[in-house]
């Protein structure tokens, strides 16, 4: 469930701001022209030119401008940004130097700072959150003993996050002293990362199945919204009816779990209420409780703008996606389309499956990688270990045979799987095109005066189709089809609409478009490049993205099932 996400995204930029911004440290303030060697200037350049900062880092060290546990700091901040494995590990180097600096040891503010910059490091990979926490539970004492109850806060938060990802329920207590100390606080500035901890907490009790505590969290957080809106002049606009229609949505989702159906139906009308609500993340917030609650006329409407929403902004290839497609699935299952449902859910196995034989590459490839790395260091070593290395590449050289005999086996077995499925899909697209093809030449077959005007149309429009292919030239839209047929374009939309379940215009050329290059594929030996520019769909990138989202597949894995399909028969 995905109703906080925001939240979390406001949490991570409090955090950045109240830890990664500050100057505090530097322990001489040069001239006027000294001011590009610090700080505020630096992480500027982080992102587009990270070597350029670290030079200015080693000039203002240089100049005196920052002292070196200070210049380790910035130097560190850096590091992390990069963000590859080896800049992760100079940047926890940074950090511990300055912990470790015996010439001059860093003060309470600097070990602090220091302390949150290795939590965020130990957060990067799986196998050093254990290091994460340990950082985080001694920033935390440290900030208490100074009496900073914010950065006590802030690592109790950081330790029980993490602790959540090593083990469900194991956070707990830390997350729940987190909110005990802003509770306690009078402090406005405080009170939107109150508020995000309070949703992320949140988000972890509906994680764990207890709707009464997320509830009750939620609930919470309405009273520091109101504070936020009276009293926190820089908010940015629209803020607080953000913050709002993501606390309503969880309300009605935690109510309706709980039972209290009249509440939850209240929530969800307050978070209609908001102007905010029509917005798409927004949309997804709700449409948790809307499949809960069997709403048909929401899921219908919800789901007709995030669809097409995140097949053009979201990538298509990621897990986030795979989730939303399962979503999609459930809302479609709901309102009766259990057709679509299927299909959706047979897209989020196949994506699913594909990204996880990514991942899996992705480790062969790591591993192959640091075997590489253990050979180079054994060829360095001296000549009495000659006999040793030998010995042990021979075992790497059988180790690395075994694997790839493994890989081998484990492709063609996802191959062979991966057809499997194809062949269902093509044989459930063709079915469906035959149905698409008999309901035609079944309105064909109606005398013109018992058809309405839209399908009189229509079966003009899909002779025109039929006969003069207009779908193949690039520029076919809605007005150049109607001109075609010499009526209106909102006529032409409205025949569409009503006579093929709902479609859009452009939704109807580019089917036609694909089923064109789909016969292109079964009956030719065409490039696919030469197959969309014959189809109307010159971009290869375009095609590629439209065909996998209409068939499940890619162009080549549909000619490899239909050729395979061929040879059968023959």
């Amino acid at each position: 469930m995905k109703m906080i996400k925001k939240s979390v995204f406001i949490l991570c930029t409090l955090l950045s701001l109240m830890v990664g911004c500050t100057n505090h440290g530097n322990t001489e303030q040069g001239s006027e022209a000294d001011s590009i060697y610090t700080w505020e200037y630096i992480r500027q350049s982080i992102m587009v030119q990270p070597e350029h900062a670290l030079g200015l880092v080693d000039t203002a060290q240089m100049k005196g401008v920052a002292d070196a546990n200070y210049a380790n700091w910035m130097r560190a901040q850096i590091y992390l940004v990069k963000g590859s494995k080896e800049d992760i590990d100079k940047a926890r180097e940074y950090c511990m130097a300055i912990l470790n600096n015996q010439d001059q040891a860093p003060d309470s503010l600097q070990r602090v700072r220091t302390y949150h910059l290795l939590t965020s490091i130990g957060n990067k990979d799986s196998k050093t959150y254990q290091d994460a926490i340990s950082y985080a539970i001694e920033g935390a004492k440290i900030a208490h003993e100074y009496g900073w109850n914010g950065e006590e806060a802030m690592f109790y938060f950081e330790a029980g996050e993490t602790m959540e990802k090593v083990q469900t329920g194991s956070g707990v207590e830390y997350l729940d002293r987190s909110l005990d100390l802003f509770r306690g606080s009078t402090n406005i500035q405080a009170m939107p990362m109150f508020s995000a901890y309070l949703g992320s907490v949140a988000r972890h009790a509906i994680n764990h199945g207890d709707f009464a505590r997320a509830l009750k969290l939620t609930e919470e957080r309405l009273p520091v919204i109101d504070r936020i809106e009276k009293e926190y002049t820089t908010a940015p606009a629209g803020f607080v009816d953000q913050q709002r229609a993501y606390i309503y949505s969880i309300m009605a989702y935690c109510q309706y779990q709980l039972g209290d159906k009249a509440a939850a139906s209240h929530s969800a009308q307050l978070f209609e209420n908001l102007p905010c609500s029509q917005l798409p993340d927004h949309q997804s917030d709700i449409l948790s409780y809307y499949i809960l609650s069997g709403s048909s006329q929401r899921i219908s409407q919800i789901c007709a703008v995030l669809e097409p929403y995140y097949k053009e902004r979201m990538d298509t290839i990621s897990i986030d996606y795979a989730s939303w497609l399962k979503t999609y699935a459930m809302g479609l299952d709901k309102i009766g389309k259990s057709h679509e449902a299927y299909e959706q859910l047979l897209r989020n196995i196949v994506l699913t499956d594909s990204l996880v034989q990514r991942e899996r590459q992705a480790e062969t490839l790591k591993y192959a990688q640091q075997m590489k790395t253990q050979e180079k260091e054994m060829l360095l070593k001296d000549e009495e270990t000659k006999s040793t290395i030998y010995r042990i590449l021979a075992i790497a050289a059988a180790l690395i045979s075994l694997l790839i005999g493994y890989l081998f086996w484990r492709t063609a077995r996802y191959n062979k799987v991966l057809l499997e499925k194809n062949r269902r899909l093509v044989a459930e697209i063709e079915q469906r095109e035959q149905e698409e093809q008999q309901a035609i030449e079944q309105l064909k077959a109606e005398p013109e005066e018992r058809l309405t005007t839209e399908q009189q149309l229509f079966r003009r429009i899909c002779d025109l189709m039929a006969e003069q292919k207009p779908y193949t030239d690039e520029t076919l839209n809605r007005d150049t089809l109607a001109q075609m047929l010499a009526t209106n374009a909102k006529y032409v939309e409205q025949a569409i609409r009503e006579c093929s379940h709902g479609e859009t215009v452009n939704d109807f050329i580019t089917r036609y478009r694909l089923e064109h290059v789909a016969r292109l594929l079964k009956a030719t030996d065409d490039s696919i490049a030469v197959i969309g520019e014959l189809s109307g769909i010159p971009s290869r990138s375009t095609l590629a993205r439209l065909f996998r989202n209409a068939y499940g597949m890619t162009c080549t894995e549909y000619r490899q099932v239909t050729n395979a399909k061929k040879s059968e028969n023959s």
